[in-house]
């Protein structure tokens, strides 16, 4: 059953918010040893890190999950697959850990019946369930995580408030082109060419010393 317009865009603004109790600012996405290590030292840099993330990486393969929860009538086998594409420790964590707390909120403040998922696949279970527009979900996710690593650059860098607000500004296009896919894909288009950015969550396990979980 689908809500009106306005209540749909409120809705997923509050899930995708930085106050809702997921943890979110925890989470860095191996984007800390990248800055460490100086791969990602400015404003053009972190473009290009979320560029490849949102073209080639584990962005685009987490929004085709949002997405095609909402055509599946079992989400286990889904999920399954988005907890094996990850590669590495810490992007398990990440994920599972998310998306158990999205879960828990989910079931205490609206009554959401729904099991432990990967984050990707509960925000698409539960937006499905609540009759939020595709589109609007796959787009604000992706929003929301980069929001969330230009966070991450702003205190790391540091980047500036100002230029991090640039960045996202800038990344508008590339979030649109990704969300056009997303929810276009089918089961058989998973593919993932960021390499740099998994062996960042693979380094990021041992160093030391860190401020993010990931």
């Amino acid at each position: 059953m689908s809500m009106h317009i306005e209540a749909q865009h409120l809705t997923i603004q509050q899930w995708m918010s930085p106050a809702f109790p997921i943890g979110a600012f925890a989470y860095s996405h191996g984007l800390e040893w990248a800055i460490e290590t100086g791969r990602v030292n400015d404003r053009a840099s972190l473009f290009d890190w979320l560029v490849d993330l949102l073209e080639n990486g584990s962005a685009k393969t987490d929004a085709t999950f949002v997405a095609l929860v909402y055509h599946a009538e079992d989400c286990t086998a889904l999920n399954s697959q988005a907890i094996a594409l990850c590669p590495s420790k810490e992007r398990i964590m990440e994920t599972t850990l998310q998306g158990d707390a999205f879960c828990k909120v989910l079931r205490d403040v609206w009554g959401t019946e729904m099991p432990d998922l990967a984050l990707p696949v509960a925000i698409g279970v539960a937006a499905k369930l609540h009759g939020l527009d595709r589109h609007l979900t796959v787009s604000s996710y992706l929003h929301a995580f980069c929001s969330n690593l230009v966070s991450a650059a702003v205190r790391l860098v540091p980047l500036g408030q100002t230029l991090g607000q640039k960045v996202l500004m800038d990344l508008t296009p590339v979030i649109q082109t990704t969300t056009d896919y997303a929810v276009t894909a089918k089961t058989n288009d998973f593919w993932s060419n960021c390499f740099l950015s998994d062996v960042a969550s693979m380094r990021h396990e041992t160093q030391s010393p860190r401020i993010f979980k990931t």
